[in-house]
C-alpha cells in the first residue's frame, strides 16, 4: 500500500491534483490511497507522523509558508526515507536544488504545462507502485491476488487475517483499512504467504505480527484491529509455538 500526499497552498490547484489522483485510483486496481491533501507543510507533517506506510508526495515548491517544498521534503525524509517525492511547480529553474538538498526527487512536473500534468501525475503513481512492488517482492512481502480480471498487489505486512467467506470458493482478506472479498481458498494462500502467517482454524489464517493478546483459557487471539479469532484444538500447538517466536 502507498499513501498519497498532496501539498499545495493554492486551493484551486490542490482541488485539480486531488481530482486527477482520485480518478486514477478509481480506474485502476490498486491498494494505494489518497491519504492527505494539505495547504501547508505543518499540516502535511502532522498527518505524516501518524502513519508508518510508505508515501508518494506531490509537493509545490513555493508554498507561501514557513517552509518551501524542498525544505518540506527534507523533513519528510526523517519519517519516510524510502518515500517517493514529486515536485509540481512553476519554478522549473529550482529543479537543480532538489539534488543539492539531497531529497532524491522521483520527478519534477512543471505546473504550467496544464495539458500534460494529469498524465504526468498518473505516471508517477504508476511508477511508484511498480517500484514498491519490486521492493515487496525482494523482501518476501509481495502478494498478488486476482480480483475480477485484474491482479491486486498487497503488502503481506498489511494483512491482519484471511478467512473463508460464506460465498463458495471466496475468501476475505482483513487489513486495518477494511475487508476485501476475492476468489480463492485458504489452502492456496497458505502456500504462498510468508512465515509470519499461521492457520489458527479451518476458517482462518492470522498474521502473527498483528497479534496483541492470546487468551489460553478461551483459546482466542486478539488482533491489533480489534478482531478476534478462535484457535482450534488441532492448531493449538502450532499457534503456541508461533507465539513464542514473537
Amino acid at each position: 500500500m502507498i499513501h498519497i500526499y498532496l501539498c499545495e497552498d493554492n486551493n484551486r490547484q490542490l482541488t485539480r491534483w486531488k481530482s486527477v489522483v482520485e480518478k486514477y485510483l478509481l480506474m485502476n486496481s490498486t491498494e494505494s490511497q489518497l491519504y492527505c491533501t494539505a495547504n501547508s507543510p505543518s499540516e502535511l507533517l502532522e498527518i505524516r507522523k501518524k502513519s508508518t506506510v510508505t508515501g508518494l508526495y506531490f509537493l509545490d515548491i513555493d508554498l507561501q509558508s514557513e517552509k518551501n517544498g524542498i525544505e518540506l521534503a527534507q523533513e519528510i525524509r526523517k519519517y519516510d526515507p524510502r518515500g517517493y517525492i514529486v515536485f509540481v511547480t512553476t519554478h522549473s529553474e529550482m529543479a537543480v536544488l532538489t539534488f543539492q538538498y539531497k531529497v532524491e526527487a522521483m520527478d519534477f512536473i512543471v505546473k504550467d504545462e496544464i495539458e500534460t500534468l494529469p498524465d504526468r501525475i498518473c505516471a508517477c503513481i504508476k511508477n511508484a507502485e511498480i517500484n514498491y512492488k519490486t521492493q515487496l517482492d525482494s523482501s518476501s512481502r509481495l502478494l498478488s491476488v486476482k480480483v475480477d480480471k485484474t491482479s491486486l498487489i498487497l503488502d503481506q505486512d498489511d494483512i491482519v487475517a484471511i478467512t473463508t467467506s460464506e460465498d463458495y470458493h471466496k475468501i476475505m482478506i482483513h487489513t486495518k483499512n477494511g475487508v476485501r472479498q476475492m476468489s480463492g481458498s485458504l489452502k492456496e494462500l497458505i502456500a504462498v504467504l510468508n512465515p509470519a502467517f499461521c492457520q489458527c482454524s479451518r476458517s482462518a489464517i492470522v498474521n502473527m505480527k498483528h497479534v496483541v493478546k492470546y487468551s489460553r483459557e478461551e483459546a482466542l487471539l486478539t488482533m491489533d484491529n480489534k478482531e478476534t479469532y478462535s484457535v482450534s484444538i488441532r492448531m493449538l500447538g502450532k499457534i503456541q509455538r508461533a507465539l513464542k517466536q514473537l
